[in-house]
This record gives C-alpha cells, sequence and structure tokens, in this order.
C-alpha cells in the first residue's frame, strides 16, 4: 500500500497487484472516514484490514469497466459491508446498487467521484474524476482509458470492435488531456499489464506528463494514432473469461486460505485430475522438481502464466517452497478466478519422501553457442512476443509462445536436443516445463536472452 495523494481532506492509497500488472484504489475523506474503493481485486481481506486498523468506513465500489484481467471485488465487498456497488451503465453487470454515466457523481464524505464516459478499452468505460467540495480536481482514476505512456488495449472484445474502439480511445485521450497539467492521473493499468502496451514502471503520471510524453498523444491523425496502438502482444487465454464472471457479480469469499498437503494427499489430488504448478524459483525447479509439473515462478505473472496454460476450471496443486509462497500464489489464482485450489506440497517433502525427481539442463547462451559450433544439431525455441522476436532472434529459431508448444511437440526431431528461451528465463521456464509434460526428454533451459549472444558476437536475425 502507497500514498499517492495526500491532501485535506483527501487520502487514496494505492495497491499494486504486480503480477497482473493492476492497480487498486481507496479514496478517504479523512473528516468523514468515508472510504470507496476503485477497481478493486476479489481477495478484499487487505482492504478490510486496512480500513478496520484506520477507522475508515468503506462506503462504495466502483469498477471503471468490466475487467477482462481479474475477478472484480466489487460483490464481495458489498457482502462484507454493505458498500454501495457501483459500475458504468450499460456494463451489462448484475446485482449492483448504482449504474453510472457521465456527470454522474457518487460522495466520498465531503468529496465526490464525477464518472468521465471514456470509451476505448471497453465501451462502457468510465473515469472518476475525484473533486472536492469547491468542485476542485484532486485525482483522475483512469482505469485503461489513460495509462502511463499509453492507454489500454482496443481488442479484447474481438476484431469487430478494434477500430471503433480505437477511434473511440483517441477521442478519450483528447478529452482527458484537456484536464489541469499537474493532476495525478492514477490507472488501475500499468507496466506487467497484458491489457496493455507500457513498458514503464511508474505506476502514476500527471495529464502534462501525458500530454508531452505519450506516444498517443503525438499522433497526428487517427491513422498514425492506429499504427501506434495497434502494437499489441498476444495476450492470456483466460481473459475469454472474465467478463461473464464479472457481469454475473457474484460474491466470494474475503479470505484466503491455503493447506498444506501430505505427499499421499498430492498424489490424490494428481491423481484426481489436478495439474500440478511449481511456483518455485526456476533455478529450484531446475535441479529438482515433480515430474509432470508446471513451472511457473511466483517472482513474476504468475497467474497471467498459469491462467493461460490451464483453464480456471480444472483444479491446480501447488508445489511451493515455504507456505507464504503457497498462500501468495493461492491470492494470485483466486484474483483470475481459480476456486479449486486443492492446497499446496512442500516440495522438501516430497524428496525426503524419496519420490523420484525430474531435472533440467540449464545453460546460457554461450553454452548455447559452443554446442551448435561443435557441430551439434539443436532446435532452438523463442518463445517471446512477437515485437521481440521481430527485433532479433538466432538464426534458424523456431517461434513459438510457451501455451503453443503442446501444439508443436509433435512436430519436434526428437533426435536432438531442443533450446528453450525467451529474455530473461522466466517465460522458458514454463516452456521447458511443457514440453517435458509432451514427452520430450532433451529439453535445455537456456537462462539469458538474445542481448547475451549479441554480446558474444553472433548475429541476430530480424523480421518485419
Amino acid at each position: 500500500m502507497t500514498t499517492v495523494v495526500d491532501s485535506r481532506p483527501a487520502l487514496v492509497e494505492q495497491w499494486v497487484a504486480t503480477e497482473l500488472g493492476n492497480s487498486s484504489y481507496v479514496v478517504v475523506d479523512r473528516n468523514s472516514g468515508d472510504a470507496a474503493v476503485i477497481d478493486p481485486l476479489c481477495d478484499v481481506d487487505r482492504y478490510l484490514a486496512a480500513a478496520r486498523a484506520s477507522g475508515w468506513r468503506v462506503a462504495a465500489s466502483l469498477d471503471t469497466h468490466v475487467h477482462n484481467d481479474f475477478v472484480s471485488g466489487g460483490p464481495t465487498l458489498r457482502a462484507a459491508t454493505g458498500c454501495v456497488f457501483a459500475v458504468p451503465d450499460s456494463s451489462g453487470i448484475a446485482g449492483v446498487d448504482r449504474t453510472l454515466r457521465g456527470g454522474d457523481e457518487l460522495a466520498v464524505g465531503s468529496m465526490s467521484l464525477r464518472a468521465i464516459h471514456s470509451p476505448g478499452h471497453t465501451p462502457e468505460h468510465l473515469s472518476y474524476l475525484l473533486v472536492d467540495a469547491d468542485g476542485t480536481p484532486l485525482a483522475l482514476f483512469s482505469g485503461g482509458a489513460l495509462m502511463v505512456g499509453t492507454m489500454a488495449r482496443p481488442d479484447l472484445l474481438g476484431p469487430s470492435w478494434t477500430y471503433a474502439l480505437s477511434r473511440m480511445g483517441r477521442e478519450t485521450l483528447q478529452q482527458l488531456l484537456t484536464l489541469p497539467d499537474a493532476l495525478s492521473v492514477l490507472p488501475t493499468h500499468g507496466g506487467g499489464s497484458f491489457c496493455g502496451s507500457a513498458t514503464s514502471n511508474a505506476r502514476v503520471t500527471t495529464v502534462g506528463a501525458e500530454r508531452r510524453d505519450n506516444p498517443l498523444a503525438q499522433a497526428r491523425d487517427l491513422a498514425h494514432f492506429l499504427a501506434i496502438h495497434a502494437k499489441q502482444g498476444r495476450y492470456p487465454a483466460y481473459y475469454a473469461r472474465m467478463a461473464p464472471i464479472n457481469r454475473a457479480a457474484e460474491p466470494g469469499a474475503a479470505t484466503v486460505t491455503t493447506s498444506q498437503l501430505s505427499v499421499a494427499a498430492f498424489d490424490d489430488a494428481v491423481a484426481g485430475g489436478a495439474i500440478a504448478v511449481d511456483c518455485r524459483a526456476y533455478a529450484d525447479f531446475d535441479a529438482a522438481h515433480v515430474p509432470g509439473s508446471l513451472n511457473v515462478p511466483g517472482d513474476g505473472p504468475f497467474s497471467a502464466w498459469v491462467g493461460w496454460v490451464v483453464d480456471i476450471g480444472t483444479p491446480v496443486a501447488l508445489v511451493a517452497a515455504s507456505e507464504p509462497a503457497a498462500e501468495e500464489a493461492t491470492r494470485q489464482l483466486r484474483r483470475i478466478g481459480f476456486h479449486d485450489l486443492r492446497g499446496w506440497l512442500d516440495a522438501h517433502d516430497w524428496i525426503a519422501d524419496g519420490r523420484a525427481t525430474a531435472t533440467v539442463v540449464r545453460c546460457t547462451m554461450g553454452d548455447l553457442a559452443e554446442r551448435i559450433l561443435d557441430g551439434e544439431h539443436v532446435t532452438v525455441i523463442d518463445v517471446r512476443q512477437e515485437n521481440e522476436w521481430a527485433q532479433g532472434h538466432l538464426p534458424g529459431a523456431v517461434h513459438a509462445l510457451a501455451p503453443d508448444l503442446p501444439g508443436i511437440a509433435a512436430r519436434l526431431d526428437r533426435r536432438e536436443p531442443v533450446a528453450v528461451h525467451c529474455a530473461t528465463g522466466y517465460r522458458s521456464a514454463l516452456g521447458v516445463s511443457m514440453l517435458l509434460r509432451e514427452g520430450i526428454d532433451d529439453v535445455w533451459h537456456v537462462s539469458e536472452g538474445v542481448e547475451a549472444w549479441s554480446a558474444l558476437g553472433y548475429p541476430l536475425v530480424t523480421s518485419a
């Protein structure tokens, strides 16, 4: 929790879910103690604990749009506190207390949140302008309508919507940039979110900074805007499940809990159809892991990648190094709709029980180059996004994102090793574990990216 606005009577606290690249906000009127939560995650226990500790009363929960990347906490907050649950008009969200249109206001003590219709990411999207009793703007909660250096992608509703939403997005951007230069802009989506192409790790900005630095604000015309805004990578498969869940608006459990599994109970869970997901660092996974488990390290966009390769209706049994790591992984999976979470196995217990483990050969780009120069035939698979691949890749490499690897496994030559790389070793860890599940045994995990290859003096191939 970080304080991002601190001026009487307004206090705004930012809560960052780094694995999603998203922020939610608690807006407090210090005079009355009334609070509103904007774009809350579904694990609302942290907001409730902060409210109890600080003496706030959660009076309202607001969504900026129908979320495609996480389950809204609005219904659960409403059930836990009796607060008003407010959403954009025409969102189709069930069981709400208020629907808002552009110009509508919702009071937070002596302040108000004024809705601004800001379509572009989605058609119903609202931004919320926090104003004091005199109508002075204090902060803009922009959702995906304005991000640091960009705005959220327009293509999540399918190709038939992309052009119209892009055009609306440009108009929204022009509208929002008429607000005062010094006004704080507090986006929901940020760096690391698959909902946008943000490259900055900054989570807050100002209207003036975006007018000056945002490439979309510099677009000469609509065609130029579209050319910039079209540069979006692929997004996780679970996104298709989020809007229906959020429109149903069923409240969930306010508190996240998990239970530790014995080795026998873990065996039973997997035998019953659960997917084993190992959230340990890839170095630990490579050294020894439960055969057949997927490796999605918990120190990155964990839930997004699990949700990309495992359907959210599938039961999951976690493998973790500690209880806190398992609890955090459970929390993150709950945020995107996983509910059949069978518990977690301590990886040390598996080894202590004498169970068989699998290992992965890990190598550097230098090791890979040496093997290739020695005449060894190696299939190199690059699991980065298309734009990264286009900027430079190894000669002869195969391009496939990690979720696509099961589809190409049958075409791989099993007489030669397969080396998988990304930019940092994170995505390639998942790719390696997916190939192992497909029966490809001779897999190398390359822990470096193409920069290391280039630094050794070897060429890269670019593509249009």
